[in-house]
């Protein structure tokens, strides 16, 4: 599934997805919800160069947010 960097101000880094706000399951953890962003966080400096991780945030029903990979996540 491909997914496209958009930063219109630079802030929050978010990430398109094509799954955005829709019912999603975690491949690995079996867990279900509303897919809410796919944000791209800095997890910290190698070599002088800031690196960064893409993270998939989801809400469950009880309203309770987990992350896992973008890779990880497809259409419940």
């Amino acid at each position: 599934m491909e997914t496209r960097e958009q930063r219109p101000d630079g802030a929050f880094n978010h990430v398109e997805h094509p799954l955005l706000h829709r019912q999603v399951r975690d491949r690995k953890t079996g867990r279900e919800g509303t897919l809410m962003a796919v944000l791209r966080d800095s997890v910290g400096n190698v070599s002088g160069r800031q690196q960064y991780a893409r993270t998939a945030y989801i809400r469950d029903d009880s309203g309770v947010e987990f992350t896992a990979p973008p890779g990880d996540v497809e259409p419940a």
